[in-house]
C-alpha cells in the first residue's frame, strides 16, 4: 500500500471511530423535513435519472447526465416541498471519455459542465417517464492541464492539474421523453442523449454511493466505492459527478471524508 492510500484509509478510520459535527448534515438532505404533530410527513419520494450525452448540436460527444428529484408531502399539503436539480458534463474528445483509464502520460483535456441547482418550473409524469424542468443553469468550459509523475517502475506517484474555467449563466430547459432527452441552454448548442437508469425510492441520502434499496444508511461498501474513485477527474479515472461533493472536478479526500462521516 502506498503512502497516499495509507493516508486515505487512516483518515477514514478516524472518521468512522469519531463523532464528526457535520455528519448530521445529511438529515437536511432527506425529503422528510422537520415535522410536528399537526403537520406530519405523509409521503416522500426520490427519483434519480442517469443518462449518456451523445450529441452536441451536430457534434458527437461523450458525457453524463444526472437528475435528482426530492418531494416531501405533509399532512398540510400547502407545505409540500420539492427540490429538483440536474447536472451534465461532456467532452468533444471522443478518444478520451469523461470516465477513462488512469493514463501515465501528461495531457490537456477540455470538457463542459452545466448545473441546474434547483429547477424553477417542473413537470413530472413518472408513469410514462416524461419529465420537463427549466431554470437558470450554471455553464462552464473547463480546460485542464494534467501532469502525471511516475517512479522508475512506472507507478504513478503524483498527479498535478491546473485548470482554467470560462463560466456563464443562462436559461435552459431539460426534457426527458421515455429513454431520450434534450437539454437546451440559451447560447449553447442543444445536447441530446439517452437515459440508461431511473430509480424511484421513498428516501434520499446523497452520500449513498450504491444502489442498495434495503436501507438509506451509509455503510462501509459506500465508503469503499468512493475510495476506489479517489483521485479521479474528468478524462482520468472513474470520475462520477455524484461523488464530487465540493464541485472541484476531482474526487478527493474531502469527498471521501463526507461519505465516511455520515455512516
Amino acid at each position: 500500500m502506498n503512502k497516499k492510500n495509507a493516508l486515505i484509509f487512516a483518515i477514514i478510520g478516524l472518521l468512522l471511530s469519531s463523532s464528526v459535527a457535520f455528519a448530521v448534515d445529511v438529515a437536511a438532505a432527506k425529503p422528510g423535513l422537520t415535522d410536528n404533530a399537526s403537520n406530519r410527513l405523509t409521503q416522500a419520494s426520490w427519483i434519480r435519472i442517469n443518462g449518456n450525452i451523445e450529441q452536441w448540436g451536430t457534434t458527437d460527444v461523450r458525457g453524463q447526465l444526472q437528475v435528482v428529484s426530492r418531494t416531501a408531502i405533509h399532512q398540510n399539503t400547502s407545505n409540500s416541498k420539492e427540490a429538483i436539480s440536474a447536472s451534465a458534463i461532456w467532452t468533444e474528445n471522443t478518444s478520451r471519455a469523461i470516465q477513462s483509464a488512469r493514463a501515465k502520460e501528461n495531457f490537456t483535456y477540455v470538457f463542459y459542465v452545466a448545473r441546474l441547482p434547483n429547477a424553477s418550473v417542473t413537470t413530472f409524469t413518472s408513469s410514462d417517464g416524461n419529465y420537463f424542468m427549466s431554470g437558470t443553469w450554471n455553464y462552464a468550459k473547463v480546460t485542464a492541464t494534467t501532469t502525471v509523475t511516475t517512479d522508475e517502475n512506472g507507478t504513478v506517484t503524483r498527479v498535478h492539474r491546473e485548470q482554467d474555467s470560462e463560466p456563464m449563466q443562462a436559461y435552459g430547459e431539460l426534457t426527458i421523453t421515455g429513454n431520450k432527452f434534450t437539454l437546451k441552454i440559451d447560447g449553447v448548442d442543444q445536447l441530446s442523449g439517452s437515459v440508461y437508469r431511473s430509480i424511484t425510492r421513498s428516501w434520499f441520502n446523497p452520500f449513498k454511493m450504491g444502489d442498495d434499496a434495503s436501507t438509506n444508511a451509509v455503510v462501509r461498501s459506500d465508503v469503499k466505492a468512493i475510495g476506489k474513485c479517489y483521485g479521479s477527474m474528468p478524462g482520468w479515472g472513474n470520475f462520477d459527478m455524484s461523488m464530487d461533493f465540493n464541485n472541484n472536478y476531482r474526487v478527493d479526500i474531502s469527498d471521501i471524508s463526507s461519505v465516511a462521516a455520515n455512516m
